[in-house]
């Protein structure tokens, strides 16, 4: 299964932010729920959509034990990880959530063309390969167990 058919039915919502934003700026972006869901990492991308790195709210919280008020004036481009693992639209999904269980890491944001299409959430593709499995497990018992079958 690609990870292009996740993305249809989640949708492409993902939570960005700039480099050059104050840890200030991206916590007020992660305070606002994007089409009515809350993020707990965003992606860091350029003015031209490319990704350059991601922002978790731990990362916030680190700042802020480490630095307490001063962390406010942070920029993002100095707290957030930039090696970041990420696939394609046409990866196998199962193959991205291998990798990313490999990597210990909950989301891979999602790249065509050298920009941003989405974002992989581990938690969201367990759930829909779940339904995938529940759904081929109802078609081969209705399949299996037809009443009008001769013999």
């Amino acid at each position: 299964m690609k990870v292009s058919k996740l993305l249809k039915l989640h949708g492409m919502l993902v939570l960005t932010v700039h480099p050059d934003f104050t840890l200030a700026e991206a916590a007020r972006r992660f305070a606002q729920s994007v089409g009515g869901r809350r993020f707990s990492l965003a992606v860091v991308t350029s003015h031209d959509d490319r990704v350059v790195g991601v922002i978790s709210l731990g990362d916030i919280s680190h700042a802020l034990g480490e630095f307490e008020g001063d962390a406010a004036k942070l920029l993002v481009k100095n707290v957030m990880t930039t090696d970041v693992y990420s696939c394609g639209l046409d990866n196998d999904l199962e193959e991205v959530l291998k990798a990313m269980a490999d990597k210990g890491i909950r989301h891979a944001p999602v790249i065509e063309g050298e920009k941003l299409a989405g974002l992989v959430a581990r938690r969201d593709a367990l759930e829909f390969l779940y339904q995938q499995a529940s759904l081929d497990a109802a078609h081969l018992t209705d399949w299996l167990f037809r009443s009008d079958a001769r013999y």
